[in-house]
């Protein structure tokens, strides 16, 4: 399939993610998180919560990562795809065990995000202090459009969020959880009904 647009309330979705195939979803064993090679911006009002949130983080990050004023790059600029218009990013590190040479600064030795593990320890959403774009990977969010990021130089290090399978799968059941990230869940309900239409009218 072609890539066009669905409507979806004031957004563009990816008419791929309607696609199925013979994809799962990624096992960080397997992929080492290559996704987190490079860090990720965020809103600054996010990393203002995540610094007012250290004590829950530090513990479950080694010691030498435990200076929170080392945990973002100051790199601040105006960005109108973040809510409150300003943008920064995660601090990066060398690590050459990581496929990319490099880690953020929140991925763990073990490859697992310790603002996820803080969010599950408190029995919250796992992706409460998560950045937003780093939940939604491989949805990609610009602007009006929400695609599917589908040719990334990750991929070529061996990290892929479209893991081989047997069984043909919907892609926009296999990324539900970031879809409705992304959409909310009504948006998500839509995108299924337009979804279901449209096989319906092959029949």
């Amino acid at each position: 399939m072609s890539q066009t647009w669905i409507v979806v309330g004031a957004l563009r979705v990816d008419s791929r993610l309607l696609e199925s195939r013979r994809v799962a979803r990624c096992r960080v064993e397997e992929c080492q998180s290559a996704c987190c090679g490079h860090g990720v911006h965020l809103d600054l009002a996010d990393a203002s919560r995540i610094m007012a949130e250290a004590d829950l983080v530090k513990p479950l990050l080694p010691p030498d990562r435990w200076d929170v004023d080392n945990w973002f790059d100051g790199d601040v600029g105006a960005d109108p795809d973040f809510p409150s218009g300003y943008r920064v990013g995660t601090q990066v590190i060398a690590d050459p065990r990581h496929p990319a040479g490099t880690r953020c600064i929140f991925l763990r030795p073990d490859n697992r995000c310790a603002l996820q593990a803080a969010s599950i320890a408190q029995k919250r959403h796992p992706w409460d202090l998560k950045p937003f774009y780093c939940a939604l990977f491989p949805i990609i969010v610009e602007a009006d459009t929400v695609f599917l990021d589908d040719e990334n130089a990750i991929y070529a290090l061996g990290g892929t969020c479209q893991r081989a399978a047997t069984i043909p799968t919907p892609l926009y059941r296999i990324f539900k959880d970031e879809l409705v990230l992304a959409l909310g869940q009504e948006g998500y309900e839509t995108l299924c009904a337009i979804a279901q239409s449209r096989q319906k009218g092959k029949q």
